[in-house]
């Protein structure tokens, strides 16, 4: 799993020209899955992601996690996290997940950062989606399961 995780003052998430989600501070999180994921290589990944120190304690310092801020996360599926371009300008995605299982993979995604504790919106798994967001800082972290 690669996630990009970006702290944000507030986002909002439209799917098919619905608003769907919306959060205030916390992390905006996009997600993507490849072929060689499963639920257990994910965990580490998301116990990271929710315990990262990112947040501004009370001395400007990045020093406080999601949970110690109360802070909300909004997760969105996204293939192209795996977009190779080692060849060529076109994106190739044969690291991809498929489309079933890269679902059922974020269907648990989501189950397990709510067993963790975290305050969680979600975007539209497959939607045409459009995220409006205020970056915070700006912080942006990349995680990927394959380096933990």
């Amino acid at each position: 799993m690669r996630a990009v995780c970006q702290v944000v003052k507030c986002a909002n998430l439209t799917a098919d020209g619905k608003e769907t989600a919306s959060i205030g501070r916390g992390l905006l999180v996009y997600i993507g899955f490849c072929s060689d994921d499963n639920e257990h290589s994910i965990q580490k990944a998301l116990k990271k992601i929710s315990s990262l120190r990112v947040f501004c304690d009370n001395n400007g310092k990045l020093n406080l996690s999601l949970l110690d801020i109360s802070g909300q996360m909004l997760i969105v599926s996204n293939f192209t996290l795996y977009g190779d371009v080692t060849r060529g300008n076109r994106p190739s995605y044969i690291n991809s997940m498929g489309f079933e299982a890269a679902n059922s993979l974020f269907e648990y995604s989501k189950a397990y950062l709510k067993d963790l504790g975290i305050n969680l919106c979600s975007g539209v798994f497959g939607a045409d989606m459009q995220i409006e967001s205020v970056a915070d800082g700006p912080v942006n972290i990349i995680v990927d399961s394959e380096d933990l």
